[in-house]
């Protein structure tokens, strides 16, 4: 037709990562990774260590509702599958799924509502303190070395915050976690006549309620008061396994979160816990428990490309081989994160993790966790990224023969936004 213009529009990425229909953005994303793993069946040194080749692919997409609108609120929901292949330990091949759901909302002025659900059914072998009496088994035995357990694991947070005026506010929050293991054995024990006993871990589940008040202390700087109430509920996967006690924990504690200086903002918490344990008719339980509990969430910008982390837990639990007893908790995670050249593109991260389970129980049981990672990651463009990481892992225990540590080399290249 005359004097009409048609003109072709170029595929532009945006169009595939991040097509829009209507009010919802879909994000498309998939991930690929080789890695050398020097110990894929968490083996003792004394057993001897396994290597191996592990190809991970990750695909997944995202669903992302309000991105700008009703007040920059947002509305987000993502699926991601994880499948494992082992070049030479078949037997490990796994698939693992996620499932991810988080809410923001803010009406300025009066109040916001956030929150999160992280769903996840893994098939992998049992890690750290899940492998009590793991190794008791003869060394190097397939029983004892390739064992994958079906677990569904959930990590629930919502929180909902009322102005009253401008320095004083009410909150209210609810959390929920649980890790659900399959109704089967677990690991063996071989007692002195040979005879191999099955055994099972506990399914625990923890749901806490806090309600607290907010104070605007300083123009930066907000502090809350906080009590809390919550239930922790144990299921036997086999019977053989018995009934185990639930649990009520209850306690308050006060907290500072802000920017505490030009370069230093986060989030200061200390309080105090208490547990009581039901008494079943089999014995088990009636004791208590209470400690102190203290967390911090930090962060540092040591330099405008730079920013080290820091977090720090101690709290109080129940295990889930053990749950009759109180596990007191010590979590410390150091992140520093430098960003190379003037580009913005490279980025070298290094990180620390140290985690100390004390537990209440006649034997003085203790389990260590060390975690030590190093890596570059280079973005090539907003949707396309690599990275080169290196990972150790140690677990060590006073008791039983369970230790083990892991080296890790990982190169990997992911593709979405």
């Amino acid at each position: 037709m005359l004097g009409q213009a048609v003109s072709a529009r170029a595929i532009e990425p945006q169009d595939i990562l991040a097509p829009i229909v209507g009010p919802v953005v879909i994000l498309p994303h998939v991930s690929l990774s080789e890695s050398y793993d020097d110990n894929v069946f968490l083996l003792s040194d004394e057993q001897g260590k396994i290597d191996d080749l592990v190809t991970t692919l990750s695909p997944g997409i995202g669903l992302q509702f309000g991105e700008n609108i009703l007040d920059s609120n947002f509305i987000g929901l993502d699926y991601t599958m994880g499948q494992q292949w082992y070049a030479e330990n078949n037997e490990l091949n796994t698939d693992n799924h996620a499932l991810t759901f988080g809410i923001n909302y803010l009406k300025e002025g009066k109040f916001t509502f956030t929150g999160g659900d992280i769903i996840r059914l893994d098939n992998t072998l049992l890690k750290g303190r899940e492998r009590t009496f793991f190794t008791d088994l003869t060394k190097g035995s397939p029983e004892s070395r390739s064992i994958l357990i079906e677990r569904k694991s959930f990590n629930d947070r919502y929180r909902f915050e009322y102005t009253i005026s401008p320095k004083t506010s009410v909150y209210a929050a609810t959390s929920y976690n649980a890790s659900d293991y399959s109704e089967e054995p677990h690991y063996y024990y071989q007692d002195v006549f040979g005879t191999r006993i099955p055994y099972s871990l506990f399914d625990v589940a923890n749901w806490n309620n806090t309600v607290g008040y907010g104070w605007q202390a300083f123009a930066k700087i907000k502090l809350y008061g906080s009590f809390f109430y919550g239930i922790t509920m144990i299921e036997t996967n086999l019977e053989r396994m018995g009934e185990r006690p639930d649990s009520n924990f209850f306690g308050g504690h006060i907290s500072a979160v802000g920017v505490f200086s030009e370069k230093l903002k986060g989030q200061v918490q200390l309080g105090y816990q208490s547990r009581q344990f039901d008494r079943l008719s089999n014995g088990y339980g009636g004791g208590s428990h209470g400690l102190p509990i203290f967390e911090a969430e930090l962060d540092y910008d040591y330099t405008q490309k730079g920013t080290v982390s820091l977090i720090y837990q101690h709290g109080g639990t129940v295990s889930i081989h053990s749950p009759d007893s109180a596990v007191t908790r010590d979590l410390m995670t150091i992140l520093v994160n430098q960003k190379i050249g003037t580009t913005g593109k490279l980025n070298a991260t290094l990180g620390a993790t140290y985690e100390l389970d004390t537990y209440e129980t006649r034997d003085a049981r203790e389990y260590q966790y060390l975690r030590m990672n190093a890596g570059v990651s280079y973005s090539f463009n907003q949707w396309l990224s690599s990275s080169l990481r290196y990972d150790f892992q140690m677990f060590d225990s006073n008791k039983g023969n369970i230790d083990y540590n892991v080296n890790r080399v990982m190169l990997g290249l992911s593709v979405g936004y």
